[in-house]
């Protein structure tokens, strides 16, 4: 984050924090419920949100040398990353071109050289060119360089893996990251490594994960038992960035801006700044280290969380992994207290009790978060009926 960024967000918090207030929009916002058990509401999400935008499906770190291979199935479509022999990173929909067998099973491998199908031994090498048919003589009106691996279009930011699930024209990753490529760049993330990779299964629909991330309201209430100590009650600076949004989770030793010239103070000593990148990822940023949460939807009622923390370097002993361990616990603990939260309220949408949810005014990121769905699936549903 820039110097002057982090200026503006310090003078708003020290004058948020004087009036015990928070950034807030215009107006309440009220959504229909049927937006989290309706399942043709999820099919198409899933279709022009999931497949048709960059999604965070590893890490750099987990890819960072020549042969290295990751699988990832969590989008209902089976992708393929692969490290190649020039260090050039490929991304390819994980599916052999011979009958349409999943091609590579594991979820890691490393050293790999190429990519032989568990089916019928067909080969390909890790840009996804077709090496190799056992039996040609078989395949004599085949052309190769049609059956290559089908491409993905990937990039990497932040120290993250973005696939678009969908095959298809180059996508414009500059253009999609460009309000936040600079904050999240200063930060450093894109040298960090991943430490303590998990995956949770959630009983509730995905957009009530996410939203989890996008307010300070329910801090004081939902997390009173692990960081709600730490941070000041619903004190928050949000910003929408098209269509992600950064907020600033701002700590109670805030209070110590107040009459302090704000140049060189850094904005991660008196909060957490998080990133949310459409349409499903977070990146909470802490005073060393960043933390990473993407949900995948596995059905109406259903989702996955995976993530993990980046950090700095590979601990190098006992005393390093202690203190990485207790830092990201605190993360998994307060995101645990959010999935508890969700899985309550999922059943409570079935119940027919309310036929509305309510954003209030500092609950903005929520409602950005659904003006911005909205936005998207008009736009692909006005396409498909033109």
């Amino acid at each position: 984050m820039q110097a002057a960024q982090q200026i503006d967000w310090l003078e708003r918090t020290r004058r948020n924090m004087a009036a015990g207030a928070s950034d807030m929009v215009d107006s309440i916002a009220r959504i229909d419920v049927a937006r989290y058990t309706d399942p043709a509401r999820l099919a198409r999400e899933q279709d022009l949100i999931f497949r048709r935008h960059p999604m965070a499906v590893s890490f750099s770190s987990k890819l960072a040398h020549p042969g290295d291979v990751v699988t990832h199935d969590l989008l209902g479509i089976p992708i393929l990353l692969t490290r190649d022999r020039e260090g050039r990173l490929n991304a390819f929909l994980n599916v052999c071109r011979h009958r349409g067998a999943k091609l590579v099973w594991q979820r890691e491998q490393c050293g790999q050289r190429s990519l032989v199908c568990p089916y019928h031994a067909w080969t390909y090498d890790l840009v996804g060119r077709l090496r190799g048919i056992p039996h040609e003589e078989g395949f004599t009106q085949l052309d190769r360089a049609t059956h290559g691996l089908a491409r993905l279009q990937v990039a990497e930011a932040f120290g993250i893996v973005f696939v678009v699930p969908q095959p298809g024209e180059d996508y414009d990753f500059d253009g999609f990251f460009t309000t936040l490529r600079d904050d999240l760049d200063s930060f450093g993330l894109g040298s960090h490594v991943l430490y303590d990779e998990r995956e949770i299964g959630i009983a509730g629909n995905w957009k009530l994960v996410v939203e989890g991330g996008l307010e300070t309201y329910h801090v004081r209430q939902a997390h009173r038992a692990t960081i709600a100590p730490m941070f000041a009650d619903n004190v928050a600076v949000a910003d929408r960035l098209g269509r992600h949004a950064r907020l600033y989770f701002t700590k109670r030793n805030a209070a110590e801006l107040q009459g302090q010239p704000l140049e060189g103070k850094s904005v991660r000593d008196y909060g957490n700044p998080l990133y949310y990148i459409f349409p499903n990822l977070v990146i909470l940023v802490q005073p060393d280290h960043a933390t990473v949460m993407a949900v995948f939807p596995q059905g109406t009622d259903t989702c996955i969380v995976q993530g993990g923390a980046l950090i700095p370097e590979p601990p190098q002993n006992d005393k390093a992994r202690l203190h990485w361990d207790r830092n990201v616990k605190i993360f998994w603990d307060a995101l645990d207290e959010d999935f508890q939260m969700a899985q309550a309220i999922q059943p409570g949408f079935r119940s027919g009790a309310n036929s509305h949810v309510t954003f209030g005014r500092f609950e903005q990121g929520c409602i950005w978060f659904h003006e911005e769905m909205d936005r998207v699936l008009d736009s692909g549903q006005s396409k498909t009926q033109n």
